[in-house]
């Protein structure tokens, strides 16, 4: 399967999954409201999400990839390499399981200092955390399986995962709906986590097996591979864990103004969509496909494959910036205005959305040269890059909050990212490991013409009054798809890539 089909197979199911996410908020919301059930159950959550985060699927995927796929199809060395660095994982992920459980108190007082202060809000928060964290070994063992089947080419099976769990989660509202109550409602949730973690990995273990790849516990060995490998994850993980502070700060800034957190949260919800599905898409692709052809030694391969990805992101990501500038207070108006959401909500919403959307090319092209490097086994760099980006935003947010309050965030991640964007891109070209081809740059100046084209016309229909509910705007966004994909389709093909 080409690398273009592998991009739209995993962003298809990530858009699955997301939507499936709305889904799931909405109904777990339903059921729990937005009080101390509710309170409770995020706050436990957000352990094994804070994990998967910074272990499973950051700094362990993107060292493992690239250190097996030399390996892969020597079966023994692969093997033992693979069943060591598994067992490794499921010694210290148990280690950690245990010493959370144990201080599962402090953990939960430390992360919420203020359920203490509601009689039995702390307690209950601490035995649901201690059942969901049980998801911490399967959501990790589930990265690493990923990373086997993708160092395969087998994205379709991973990318549905995600899907999965929100499944299970959708189960799960419908016993509390009709068989839980309370309390019990929390425990159910939980428990649906935990049981959707151990169906996830269970899938993809059969389908390692089915390709008779001999994954297995064995009495860990600290081998230099392993060395290598756990000193790469801890300079990945320094990484991860600064940009979750980077986070914080962003949040911390943002409470000073009443309404700002939850403005930027939902500001950032529309702009992650088209992120997830179409950079993260192909910046899972390219780790592996890139990681091939450079145990291989083809850096033809190797810039055919990043040229192919980078058109394939413009050609879809421009026309979203175009449409969430544009439509951005319709989508909030219509989506949102109802209930306690006020016009002014919706205009503060859409305002951070407008300069958040301006990031998205950076974002998604960005995967293109962090995964190029991670391929390369360069896990120092991005990191520092990161760092040093991360410290960006927050000298760029503090310093225009006075001016432009909750709006100095957004701009901060604009300017941050496309620094990041430039000297990623800057250290790749230097390194010969990226070119960019003529063709590519008269795909993107095309792509570029044309949503200019299809956003004026969307400021036009917006002007006239057009849009009046979820049915039109919908129409809107399908005929303006429609006119779009076909002339952008068109040039992809007819300009060649070439050298």
């Amino acid at each position: 399967m080409s690398l273009n089909k592998h991009i739209f197979k995993v962003g298809a199911w990530t858009g699955v999954s997301r939507i499936l996410g709305f889904i799931r908020d909405m109904m777990v919301a339903n059921v729990l409201g937005a009080g101390r059930l509710s309170d409770i159950f995020l706050a436990a959550f957000k352990l094994p999400n804070l994990f998967r985060d910074l272990l499973g699927e950051g700094a362990l995927s993107m060292v493992f990839i690239p250190m097996f796929t030399p390996h892969k199809n020597r079966k023994k060395i692969g093997e033992f390499f693979a069943s060591n660095v598994f067992s490794w994982l499921m010694a210290v992920l148990l280690a950690i399981t245990i010493v959370a459980e144990l201080f599962m108190p402090l953990i939960v007082w430390a992360l919420a200092p203020g359920f203490a202060h509601d009689p039995g809000k702390l307690e209950l928060t601490v035995v649901v955390s201690r059942i969901m964290f049980f998801y911490v070994i399967f959501v990790c063992g589930l990265a690493f399986l990923s990373g086997i089947l993708n160092a395969f080419s087998e994205f379709g099976t991973v990318a549905a995962m995600p899907a999965l769990l929100n499944v299970f989660m959708i189960a799960g509202v419908f016993l509390v709906k009709y068989h839980g109550a309370g309390d019990v409602a929390v425990y159910i949730l939980a428990f649906a986590v935990v049981v959707a973690g151990i169906v996830q990995m269970g899938v993809l273990w059969a389908r390692i097996r089915q390709r008779k790849f001999g994954l297995r516990l064995i009495l860990p060995r600290r081998t230099m591979a392993i060395r290598t490998m756990l000193r790469r994850i801890g300079t990945g993980f320094v990484g991860t864990a600064f940009y979750h502070v980077n986070i914080f700060v962003g949040m911390l800034i943002a409470s000073y103004q009443a309404g700002a957190v939850s403005w930027l949260y939902y500001s950032d919800r529309m702009v992650q969509l088209p992120f997830a599905i179409i950079g993260l898409a192909a910046g899972t692709v390219l780790l592996t496909t890139v990681s091939d052809a450079l145990a291989e030694k083809n850096y033809d391969k190797v810039y055919a494959h990043q040229n192919s990805a980078m058109r394939n992101i413009m050609l879809f990501t421009l026309p979203c910036v175009a449409g969430l500038v544009v439509l951005a207070v319709p989508i909030m108006q219509f989506l949102f205005e109802h209930g306690a959401w006020t016009h002014d909500s919706t205009l503060a919403v859409a305002r951070a959305m407008v300069i958040m959307a301006l990031a998205l090319p950076a974002m998604t092209t960005s995967q293109i040269f962090s995964r190029t490097l991670y391929a390369s086994q360069d896990v120092r760099t991005p990191v520092k890059i990161n760092i040093v980006t991360f410290t960006s935003f927050v000298i760029v947010a503090l310093g225009l909050v006075k001016w432009l309050g909750y709006l100095s965030i957004p701009v901060a991640t604009v300017v941050s990212g496309y620094f990041r964007n430039i000297w990623l891109r800057r250290v790749c070209e230097n390194r010969g490991l990226f070119k960019t081809f003529p063709g590519t740059r008269r795909a993107m100046f095309a792509f570029g013409a044309l949503s200019v084209l299809i956003g004026a016309g969307l400021w036009w229909v917006v002007r006239a009054g057009l849009i009046t509910g979820i049915p039109t705007l919908t129409a809107v966004i399908a005929v303006a798809g429609a006119a779009y994909l076909p002339a952008a389709w068109t040039i992809n093909k007819k300009l060649k890539i070439k050298n």
